[in-house]
């Protein structure tokens, strides 16, 4: 008897205890695990219910339909070898799909927030690496499942990790977890759309998956391996296709322009990246930082952000709903920084928006208006009462956190036989190129805000 769950993107959810992998039932156990709940507990969309009140969905329903989805490529994969060869490898698609469940593991408290939080203390230190060492983790309970639980097999967590630290990929097995076509990405464009409610965004789904094809590219040479290029099979969609192709891009433009970079969900990712920068630096001079912070001593972010505090076991215990259940505590913290962006994050009274796009579209208009900003408000950047936000930028290949550039993550159509990435082929995708940036100041004054307007 197999179990089954009831997604809202995805219908319902089987985990057969007879499938042909067998699989299933080793991914059912590894969603019971202490880890993997966590993901209950992280937002799929950080601070975006803010904007969007319906966007409370998690990682841990997000990884579900992502793993979902993997099955559907898997079964693309075995159709297209069986066609063109080589060989279908179970054991590969078994790996591979034991990494989509997994892929999501190594995120933070509001996911990518977090992450800049720590690269501006100098840890660069991505969550697909977090995921890596959490699924290595000897004392947790993933790599025990993996190497030699029922359905596992000795080496298995290190191949699901290795999976998921490459950049490069290797064989069309490595396109379900990374390439154009992914699965995270097939999930999220569906969920993220349903969940905030917004009417852009739509794909369609079926009909991308029935016409896509394997086929080699030619892809860049792997970090560290020197300049060229070198050829390896991904997901490449049949010509019939180009519409959906095209509207399947535009869904994650419009996404990136409407919902991920909504001018008021990064106002509060910079509010949140302020208060979690101010709490690390008390938490790593250690004396006297429960009362300067509000926290107790003992606290999930005081033991992480603390020297040497940043272990698998300190990194677990973080989540959104730690710190979101920590902003009364942080109110009434000695520290007068923190105490009011606490305070202003629970009670949503947030900064003041100057986009300054507001003056035209014209770039060097913009960046002359936010070098007289930058002079005018020097002081007040530097004491972050005036935040500044002048690395989002949008195009038809954005990505938050991603690296889009690399070939493998373009989109290919098939011309003939010949895979050619899609701006060759469409106008439309050719026109939208061009990356559009966004430069944003956020103002904790409002009359700061409108005389800057001036």
């Amino acid at each position: 008897m197999g179990k089954r769950l009831r997604d809202p993107v995805h219908g319902l959810i089987v985990f057969e205890d007879t499938d042909p992998l067998k699989v299933d039932m080793l991914a059912w156990q590894l969603i019971d695990t202490q880890e993997f709940q966590r993901l209950r507990r992280i937002r799929q969309l950080g601070v975006s219910e803010f904007t969007f009140p319906g966007a409370v969905h998690s990682r841990f329903s997000h990884s579900i339909g992502v793993f979902h989805t993997a099955r559907s490529l898997v079964k693309v994969i075995e159709r297209e070898l069986s066609r063109h060869g080589p060989a279908f490898e179970p054991e590969k698609a078994r790996a591979v799909l034991l990494a989509a469940l997994l892929h999501d593991l190594g995120h933070g408290p509001f996911s990518h927030t977090f992450e800049g939080v720590q690269e501006a203390r100098g840890v660069r230190k991505r969550h697909e690496q977090w995921t890596a060492d959490i699924i290595r983790n000897p004392a947790g309970g993933i790599r025990p499942l993996l190497d030699e639980g029922e359905g596992g097999r000795p080496g298995l967590a290190e191949e699901v990790a290795s999976l998921l630290e490459k950049e490069d990929p290797e064989d069309i097995y490595h396109a379900v977890v990374s390439s154009s076509f992914d699965a995270d990405r097939l999930d999220y464009l569906r969920r993220d759309k349903l969940m905030t409610g917004t009417g852009a965004g739509g794909i369609d789904f079926d009909w991308l998956v029935e016409n896509l094809r394997v086929a080699d590219i030619e892809s860049d040479a792997p970090d560290g391996a020197g300049e060229g290029t070198r050829r390896v099979p991904t997901f490449c969609l049949h010509k019939k296709a180009m519409p959906a192709a095209e509207q399947f891009l535009l869904a994650r433009l419009t996404l990136h322009q409407q919902v991920y970079f909504h001018k008021a969900t990064r106002c509060v990712e910079h509010m949140v990246s302020k208060l979690l920068r101010a709490i690390a630096d008390h938490a790593g001079k250690k004396a006297g930082a429960p009362k300067l912070t509000g926290l107790l001593s003992g606290h999930p972010l005081l033991r992480f952000f603390a020297k040497g505090g940043d272990t698998v076991e300190n990194y677990l215990a973080l989540d959104d709903a730690v710190i979101l259940g920590s902003l009364d505590a942080m109110c009434s913290a000695e520290d007068g920084i923190i105490a009011d962006t606490a305070k202003r994050i629970r009670d949503r009274r947030l900064y003041k928006t100057l986009d300054l796009a507001e003056f035209g579209e014209d770039q060097g208009m913009q960046r002359s208006k936010l070098r007289r900003i930058k002079s005018t408000f020097a002081d007040k950047l530097k004491r972050e009462d005036v935040l500044i936000d002048e690395k989002a930028s949008v195009g038809i290949y954005a990505e938050i956190g991603g690296d889009e550039e690399r070939m493998h993550k373009k989109l290919h159509i098939l011309d003939g036989e010949n895979p050619v990435e899609i701006s060759q082929l469409s106008r439309l995708v050719e026109a939208l190129e061009t990356k559009m940036q966004f430069i944003r100041l956020y103002f904790r004054d409002v009359t700061d805000r409108d005389a800057a307007r001036k």
